[in-house]
């Protein structure tokens, strides 16, 4: 079923944005699709110029490519691209991780427990897209949990395109209680322990062992 619909009226702008976000992340255009501007704009019964400026927006976060007298597509990810998502993830969740050791509160702490929950419920529901979405928001109240402003808007900008990837892991490899569930249990109690070298090693298992998952579909 599609994800795509006419945009509220109030702050189309904004709706427009979280639409086409919406869509690309849960798949719903193809690797390489044009994304004609006219074409969207009457999916969503909008004016052209919302579509364009959200289609800048997405190119910003890495999840189109607006190339010059060609338009917007939706990007071919490749093993490379993969790559660099995950290196520089794994370098900021390592900062987050040690700045986290120090200013973590007790309210971090009962909110990235509170955050399990949900990963557990779309586990067991079997749905993938929850799934990412369950597990970019754990990992958004682990930045939080950092108490590190610049660090937290590093990770928005990339997020998008973690979650890009996430999805595609999700869907092309199979998914367990073990990587969802366990691993990001295994991050609260180190981090409650405040065993800054355990979180710190715990970090590199959960991101690496995640990216090989994923990389094992791409060619080398």
């Amino acid at each position: 079923m599609s994800t795509l619909r006419a945009a509220r009226r109030v702050r189309v702008k904004d709706d427009v944005l979280a639409v086409l976000r919406a869509a690309i992340l849960g798949g719903e255009f193809a690797p390489g699709e044009h994304l004609g501007e006219t074409e969207l704009a009457e999916r969503l019964e909008v004016s052209r110029g919302p579509v364009r400026d959200a289609l800048a927006t997405l190119a910003h976060e890495g999840l189109v490519l607006v190339e010059p007298h060609k338009g917007a597509r939706i990007p071919l990810l490749s093993r490379r691209d993969v790559e660099e998502v995950f290196s520089l993830r794994l370098a900021l969740e390592v900062l987050a991780g040690r700045e986290a050791i120090r200013n973590a509160t007790d309210s971090d702490l009962r909110a990235l427990t509170a955050a399990l929950d949900p990963i557990e419920t779309a586990l067991a529901g079997n749905d993938r897209r929850a799934v990412t979405d369950a597990d970019l928001q754990f990992h958004d109240a682990f930045y939080r949990a950092a108490h590190h402003q610049r660090l937290q808007r590093a990770w928005q900008n990339l997020r998008s395109q973690v979650s890009l990837c996430l999805f595609s892991r999700n869907t092309v490899a199979t998914t367990s209680r073990e990587v969802v569930i366990d691993e990001h249990a295994n991050l609260i109690r180190h981090l409650s322990d405040r065993d800054e070298t355990a979180l710190v090693d715990a970090i590199g298992h959960h991101l690496t062992s995640a990216f090989d998952r994923l990389a094992q579909h791409y060619p080398a």
